[in-house]
């Protein structure tokens, strides 16, 4: 199968990792072989070893690069939306979609097996959900959130999400009720941020 962009001089880690993201979607983690990417783009294989020493080092990478993804759709669906509730749900929306869009990538996100490439993988997923987190901070400095800690109610809205998606990939949730679940985790959350019983009353 060819690669969606032919690698050029210069580029050759962006070709592996695109090439790497490609297969993940396709075959998942288990399809990935530095052998095969290498000999996709059309290089020697031992032509990525200065960027991807092993394969565990692609997997980092590809991980790291996951969460710049996820990253950019947070902060894109956070933008998007005029008032907390509405980026709320908009962020959720966007979380949910690349969860499932991408099952195979984000699995391999939030495997724990790591190599040397593990701090990278950390820093790039706290900056990931930082548009998340930001949200909510803004929703209490606003007095939408009656709550004293903000990051903690982001993060248990996130682990509901992840949730959620979790379910519906392994067939739990049917598809037609993924919006409808998104609906009443925003307007739960909402609500029981509202009265402080998320993350302590301030």
């Amino acid at each position: 199968m060819t690669p969606e962009r032919p690698y050029h001089h210069g580029n050759l880690r962006e070709a592996v990792l695109e090439r790497a993201a490609v297969v993940v979607r396709e075959r998942g983690v288990s399809g990935i072989s530095l052998r095969e990417l290498t000999a996709d783009i059309g290089v020697s294989h031992t032509a990525p070893r200065r960027y991807f020493p092993d394969r565990q080092a692609l997997l980092d990478a590809l991980a790291a690069e996951g969460f710049l993804r996820l990253g950019s759709r947070l902060g894109e669906a956070a933008a998007a939306a005029p008032g907390f509730q509405e980026q709320v749900r908009s962020i959720a929306d966007a979380y949910v979609a690349f969860a499932l869009s991408e099952a195979n990538l984000a699995e391999l996100m939030f495997a724990h097996e790591r190599g040397e490439g593990d701090a990278l993988v950390q820093q790039r997923a706290t900056e990931a959900f930082g548009p998340l987190l930001e949200t909510f901070r803004r929703g209490q400095a606003e007095g939408r959130l009656s709550i004293r800690d903000p990051e903690r109610a982001g993060l248990l809205f996130l682990a509901t999400l992840q949730g959620i998606a979790g379910l519906r990939s392994c067939g739990v949730i049917p598809e037609g009720e993924v919006d409808q679940m998104i609906d009443e985790t925003v307007a739960q959350h909402a609500a029981r941020a509202a009265t402080g019983e998320l993350g302590g009353v301030s």
